[in-house]
């Protein structure tokens, strides 16, 4: 919570002397009393007011609470009509000629890094059947290059039994959605490395956006965790390709849906309706009753689609430079559902049946966390990492050196508990090196161990100038970062598929640089007090970060102005290779 909405709660507790009756305060009735200005007491899930009504029953009726996140729901239904609004707008503009107005790539006249490819079996497949409109014969190998890289890129439906269902009928209820396999070989398309067949990917993307924006609308019997999946697909596309306001938009819509179909509070063990506005907004009509789900892995779905749309919304909050107060402060509290487990957990029915979930997050943020299963899996530990990141994140923003003393007091009890939750939370990764770097775990424990040193720079990047304490922080976990590379990661690892990579990269190659530059300015004080210089070293640690950042297995301009924005720091220290 806020201070501001905490200190408001004070002044309302101390306005009056006694207790007014077993009413709620003003503003907080229920929709219905407040249309009819009947006092209400709160009850949930029906006040006693419209129990009592007329034709009214607690089976047939939830009343509707006004939320304190009133606004923040509104600020997420507004993005995701103007993401409609966009949508309409490719429609125009993939029925006009070349020549309308098309969106800007910002960073399309940046420098290219290489970029070999292992898809060239693939690619040259395809490269012979490229026509000025797509050939469905594609879609296979299109399919089969997206799958390769599916976890990395936040694909969290059960592999095979996604295949199994490519090979219903068309029409079939079981097939997946045409807007969800549009968009798969949207992306595989562009990681088949063709780049010179641009009006081939943006008649896939313009195909894609119109078939993803129909899913929630149509009658699939998995169409909530359909749409989210090829929202968050979408997202991680946008980034990667250098639209970032396009990437915001769907991840949004991706968080949007989610919080409408109440995934953050499944297996939840209060009774809270969650966000009653959103669930039966305008745009998602009402999809908050979702289905009972056929088996564990059904479930298991459901679940890891909520941590991987809220994972994704906390690493690009702090990696696009976005509010982040809502996702932790705001929105944090209220998940309820439990920490996801491995998709092979699921299919081996680990899941158990009695398991609750409650306050999450807030729980693991205050260290209140009791063992249950799926508390270390890999892809729990990931979405704990990007908790840690954003909190991170928007600690640091808030600190300021002529803070008042209460204040900096708050903030110095606040930054003391996150760093040594950061610290003992680093400490109980498994190391990388006890990883096969060819299995899929490997993608969620390397990006586990970067975001989570990374969350480390961010917490005291703005102490490290006044810190002795925080600049040796920053700076060890910087070269931990780099020194991941080494035996982990090369030109053939589906792991540099991750957009979000690029992001994290560039903060680490700026402690690098920051450092190397401060070490040639101290070089000859360093040596006379004979301190040997740790240029050489740091130099070596910068070139595995430029080196891991040139093989992206596709074309990213994203990536691409991340590369040459370190090179151009890189260039301003006289230790840059002329």
């Amino acid at each position: 919570m806020s201070s501001v909405s905490g200190a408001n709660n004070e002044q309302s507790g101390s306005r009056y002397s006694k207790p007014r009756g077993p009413y709620t305060a003003r503003g907080q009735s229920c929709s219905n009393r407040r249309r009819r200005k009947i006092k209400c007491d709160g009850k949930r899930p029906v006040c006693s007011q419209c129990l009592r009504s007329p034709g009214s029953s607690a089976e047939h009726m939830v009343c509707e609470y006004a939320s304190a996140n009133r606004s923040e729901i509104h600020a997420l239904e507004a993005n995701i009509r103007v993401l409609q609004n966009r949508i309409r707008e490719l429609e125009v503009v993939q029925e006009a000629d070349d020549a309308g107005v098309k969106l800007h790539q910002p960073y399309a006249e940046l420098p290219t890094p290489a970029h070999p490819s292992d898809n060239e079996p693939y690619a040259e497949a395809l490269s012979g059947q490229l026509a000025q409109t797509v050939d469905e014969t594609m879609y296979q190998p299109l399919l089969e290059i997206f799958l390769r890289y599916a976890r990395e890129l936040g694909f969290f439906l059960h592999i095979p039994r996604f295949r199994e269902s490519l090979l219903l009928p068309r029409g079939s209820l079981g097939r997946p959605s045409e807007g969800l396999l549009r968009t798969m070989f949207l992306v595989g398309f562009h990681l088949s490395g063709l780049n010179e067949a641009q009006q081939q990917e943006q008649a896939l993307l313009s195909r894609a956006l119109v078939d993803a924006a129909s899913i929630l609308s149509s009658s699939h019997r998995d169409r909530v965790v359909q749409a989210i999946q090829a929202e968050v697909l979408l997202a991680g596309y946008f980034f990667c390709t250098g639209r970032i306001l396009e990437g915001k938009y769907h991840l949004h819509a991706a968080l949007s849906i989610t919080i409408a179909a109440k995934l953050h509070k499944l297996r939840s063990q209060n009774a809270d309706p969650g966000f009653p506005e959103l669930a039966s907004s305008a745009i998602f009509g009402d999809i908050s009753q979702l289905d009972f789900p056929l088996d564990q892995i059904a479930e298991g779905e459901r679940i890891n689609a909520f941590w991987t749309t809220f994972t994704m919304s906390n690493c690009w909050a702090v990696a696009a430079d976005s509010p982040q107060n809502f996702i932790v402060e705001s929105f944090g509290p209220t998940v309820d559902t439990p920490w996801p487990l491995d998709m092979v957990a699921y299919e081996q029915g680990l899941l158990p049946f009695n398991l609750l979930g409650r306050e999450t997050v807030t729980r693991f943020l205050e260290r209140r966390s009791s063992f249950t299963i799926g508390e270390n899996s890999l892809i729990a530990m990931y979405a704990k990492s990007s908790i840690l990141l954003v909190r991170a994140a928007g600690l640091s923003a808030i600190h300021r050196t002529d803070m008042w003393q209460q204040r900096a007091e708050v903030f110095a009890v606040e930054f003391a508990a996150l760093d040594d939750l950061l610290s003992s939370f680093n400490s109980s990764l498994i190391p990388l090196s006890q990883i096969d770097s060819s299995s899929e775990d490997f993608s969620f424990a390397f990006a586990t161990h970067l975001t989570t040193k990374v969350a480390i720079i961010t917490l005291h990047s703005k102490l490290r100038e006044n810190s002795a304490e925080s600049s040796e922080k920053a700076l060890s976990a910087a070269e931990a970062c780099a020194d991941s590379i080494a035996g982990s990661i090369s030109s053939e690892s589906p792991t540099l598929a991750n957009p979000l990579l690029s992001a994290l990269w560039m903060t680490v190659g700026q402690v690098l640089i920051e450092e190397i530059r401060r070490d040639g300015a101290e070089r000859r004080f360093r040596e006379s007090i004979g301190i040997p210089p740790r240029a050489d070293i740091l130099n070596t640690k910068l070139q595995q970060v430029l080196t891991v950042m040139r093989y992206t297995p596709a074309h990213s301009p994203l990536n691409d102005y991340m590369f040459s924005q370190l090179q151009e720091l890189y260039r301003g220290t006289d230790q840059a290779p002329r």
